[in-house]
């Protein structure tokens, strides 16, 4: 079960497809292996809980303090 290589939002999908489709692994896990594939390959998608993913959307600040 080789992932395909590469950063396209078609080869992330055919890859979450595939980890599904074998039975072993729940949506979740599967998406987050086939992101992780991707930025292997070079794809610029932030991490989860990067500090940019941070901020509290009313005030615009940050959820842990400061400004």
């Amino acid at each position: 079960m080789p992932l395909l290589k590469g950063s396209s939002k078609a080869k992330i999908s055919a890859n979450i497809s595939e980890l599904m489709q074998t039975g072993k692994y729940p949506q979740k896990q599967a998406v987050a292996i086939a992101l992780s594939q991707a930025r292997r390959s070079g794809a610029k998608i932030p991490r989860r809980g990067s500090p940019g993913s941070r901020k509290n959307p009313k005030t615009g600040g940050s959820y842990y303090g400061g400004s």
